[in-house]
């Protein structure tokens, strides 16, 4: 019987095709994954460019509409409006700021400290100025005044006393006044008011609130003059009166009449005369 003939193969031949076609398999699995790769990386570019050039064109855009604002005529100051200080004359007010028709609004919200200041030179009641715009080109000048400490009886009308001790540059009427502030009467001298305002200062709160008139029409420089809210009238000395003045609720207690209770030197009460009463505006 003829013997089969048996063809011998290279097993490094069938391993060599088994390899490459393994290694064609990767390769191409890899080039798949590196084109997809670049493709979303060039998607992602495509976005950020996208982005970048809307973020340049959108602030292009507002620059170009706040130029053309800024340039034309709605940026400048339409009009000018006053909140608080009602007192303050309000074209006197503009005219101190020194703001114009022909002011940018921009700007003008920059100078709360000038107008401050350029307004508190003039009007000792002004503390501060808030600057705000309304409907794009109306100014808002917004005045806060100095606290009052009570108001100073001239001829025609009162003046606000401030807290620092200045006194208001308005005369007002009396419907105007605070009926809770005292009043101070019969200061001729600046300089005794002064004075008088430092020692009512130093008195105690409860005090203060019960005062009525602080009356400059005294016999003696040294001597003070309180008219309080109870109707009964207090004299001091000005340099006691600060420690004096806690025995008047003790001695208001024994009153039955509106009296004057004098610790000028000791400490004693009597009744008020009727042209006393009369003097002191006391009904």
């Amino acid at each position: 019987m003829p013997k089969k003939k048996i063809t011998k193969k290279d097993p490094k031949e069938e391993i060599s095709d088994w390899i490459h076609y393994k290694k064609s398999g990767n390769e191409s699995l890899s080039n798949k994954k590196v084109s997809a790769s670049l493709s979303k990386l060039q998607a992602e570019r495509r976005k950020s460019l996208i982005r970048r050039l809307g973020i340049i064109i959108g602030v292009s855009a507002l620059v170009i509409l706040g130029l053309s604002y800024y340039v034309s005529s709605k940026a400048n100051v339409k009009s000018v409006q006053i909140i608080g200080a009602p007192e303050l004359n309000r074209t006197k007010i503009v005219k101190s700021t020194g703001i114009t028709a022909q002011d940018k609004v921009i700007p003008c919200l920059l100078k709360k400290k000038k107008y401050t200041q350029r307004l508190a030179k003039d009007f000792p009641e002004v503390q501060a100025v808030n600057v705000h715009v309304n409907h794009l080109n109306n100014l808002v000048l917004d005045i806060q005044e100095k606290p009052i400490i009570g108001y100073i009886k001239e001829d025609n009308g009162y003046r606000k006393i401030l807290n620092n001790g200045n006194v208001g540059s308005q005369i007002i009427a009396e419907s105007q006044i605070n009926k809770a502030k005292p009043l101070f009467i019969g200061y001729s001298h600046n300089i005794s008011l002064i004075d008088d305002l430092k020692i009512y200062s130093k008195l105690p709160k409860n005090i203060q609130n019960e005062v009525k008139i602080m009356s400059g029409r005294t016999k003696r420089p040294t001597q003070i003059i309180l008219v309080m809210k109870d109707k009964n009238v207090i004299i001091g000395n000005t340099a006691t009166i600060i420690k004096k003045i806690k025995y008047y609720e003790e001695i208001k207690e024994q009153l039955s009449e509106p009296s004057v209770v004098d610790l000028e030197i000791g400490a004693f009460s009597r009744p008020l005369t009727t042209t006393e009463k009369s003097q002191l505006g006391i009904k």
